[in-house]
């Protein structure tokens, strides 16, 4: 492998994003604190301004690297990001989400002195750019090692992709986000790094995200959680020595937010088939959790179509 240099990579992956990037780009670029650091732009296939933005933006820069390709979904444009770091830390950074002034500095000396393989912090939510005021108090916050968070990562997403920043190597080594999952990058690099290595916990606001996005493909309910559904599905599916409790935990997790979703948005009921997954995960242990978990994905039809399933 390339022996990476000390510092912060910034991965941006971008898609039709150009009335946001102006002020993320202008946020990356005032990041404080005194480290290395290289840009990383990944564009995945734009239709509007967002590439030529990027290039004007950071003319001038040094150690930028600016990535143009067809449309391949925001898992396969993070991976190429992670591909191309040269730094031993990557930040990521949604192309619609504006980082703090200390963000980065923060988590990386938080994560720097600890075991974890990424350390993640908190995240708002901002209605007008006007007035908003990205500084933030130079203290160490308090932090919080969760030693083993496979459990709690199969329970619920930890963070979005711009509240954390992991080490590098780590990243690499797993194998990135799962591509299957097109638009889901976070979730399955969280199970992935989840399965090997402790996460750190920051207690220190990293990213303000707009509250209302129009057109995001995150403002789908029945998307997002199918998203996350077939993420873990794939998860199990490709680490089969994952421990026959936390598979057991996994599918009961998937069925009763199948069974949830299609009680309120299906008008399910109790003889319906959701309701019968959700028993079969108490009843019996799973030979085939994510096969199961899978199934219960289905639940979620107002997504896009599935993406292969499994052998």
């Amino acid at each position: 492998m390339t022996e990476l240099q000390d510092g912060v990579s910034f991965v941006v992956p971008v898609y039709n994003k150009a009335p946001y990037l102006p002020h993320v780009i202008q946020a990356i670029r005032n990041q404080a604190g005194d480290f290395a650091r290289e840009y990383i732009f990944i564009d995945d296939g734009s239709s509007d301004d967002s590439l030529d933005i990027v290039r004007r933006l950071t003319a001038g820069w040094d150690s930028v690297v600016i990535h143009a390709q067809a449309n391949h979904g925001s898992a396969h444009a993070t991976n190429q990001g992670i591909a191309r770091a040269r730094m031993a830390f990557i930040k990521f950074v949604d192309a619609d989400d504006l980082l703090t002034d200390r963000a980065t500095i923060t988590l990386l000396e938080c994560l720097r002195d600890s075991p974890a393989c990424l350390a993640f912090g908190r995240r708002a939510a901002y209605d007008t750019i006007e007035g908003l005021s990205l500084k933030t108090d130079a203290m160490r916050p308090a932090t919080r090692l969760i030693a083993r968070p496979l459990k709690s990562a199969l329970r619920n997403s930890f963070f979005n992709p711009t509240q954390i920043l992991v080490r590098t190597r780590c990243a690499q080594e797993t194998g990135g986000c799962d591509e299957r999952v097109v638009h889901s990058q976070e979730y399955s690099l969280a199970l992935r790094l989840a399965r090997c290595w402790p996460f750190l916990d920051v207690d220190a606001l990293i990213t303000l995200r707009p509250r209302e996005v129009p057109g995001s493909l995150g403002t789908s309910q029945a998307r997002q959680l199918r998203r996350v559904t077939l993420a873990c599905a794939y998860f199990l599916h490709d680490h089969p020595d994952i421990e026959a409790g936390l598979q057991r935990f996994a599918c009961r997790r998937a069925a009763g937010r199948a069974w949830k979703y299609a009680r309120r948005h299906l008008g399910s009921g109790y003889g319906s088939r959701w309701f019968r997954l959700m028993l079969q995960s108490y009843l019996a242990p799973r030979s085939n959790a994510s096969g199961f978990i899978e199934a219960c994905a289905a639940a979620f039809e107002a997504a896009p179509a599935r993406p292969q399933a499994l052998g």
